[in-house]
């Protein structure tokens, strides 16, 4: 068994944990919490465009579920505020998919993505911080289906795993951020039947 944290990567992998999931804003705070650090419930509920009030129920399922810890406190006008961190900056899921209990759990987390991917892309529209065309276009929508054999599903996941690094790596914490979500899946005739 791998240990939960290696380096910067947290493996999710009790059951509790991908509960607290299901929630599109409980996986947002926790992929912001991974990009940006430190970050207490008002800065949050700025990043969010949410009020702090709305967020506390999510922070401490979140703490509860130990997919974020705290970090500390920083006086504001003669206040703490509690400071909130991600347990890694790279988070992975840890059931494989041949595991009985993964065909609900991950389309759980999936539906929870959709919802999430829908919810981003409709605030970055209303933001005025699209760029559209060139090489730095920061918004895109696209389904492809296609039928690649082992050796371009190969060049597909290791395109894939890069495009992770460099979101990883360009951390948000002074330029604005930007969210890309993914789902790959096989599909098969007969797919309307599965529950």
């Amino acid at each position: 068994m791998q240990p939960n944290t290696t380096d910067d990567v947290y493996w999710i992998r009790r059951q509790e944990q991908f509960d607290c999931l299901k929630s599109a804003r409980r996986m947002d705070i926790i992929d912001l919490l991974a990009n940006v650090g430190e970050k207490s419930v008002r800065e949050i509920a700025e990043l969010l465009a949410a009020k702090p009030s709305s967020l506390y129920h999510h922070i401490d399922l979140l703490l509860g579920a130990e997919l974020i810890e705290t970090a500390g406190t920083r006086a504001v006008n003669r206040r703490q505020e509690k400071l909130y961190k991600a347990p890694g900056t790279t988070l992975r899921y840890g059931i494989a998919f041949n595991d009985p209990k993964a065909l609900q759990i991950y389309g759980k987390i999936a539906e929870a993505q959709a919802r999430q991917s829908a919810r981003d892309f409709k605030r970055g529209l209303e933001t005025g911080a699209v760029v559209a065309e060139g090489p730095t276009k920061n918004a895109w929508i696209f389904r492809l289906v296609g039928a690649p054999d082992a050796a371009t599903m190969e060049k597909i996941n290791y395109h894939i795993e890069e495009l992770a690094k460099l979101f990883l790596a360009a951390t948000g914490k002074d330029k604005p951020l930007v969210v890309m979500s993914a789902i790959v899946a096989p599909i098969t005739a007969g797919c309307d039947d599965l529950p």
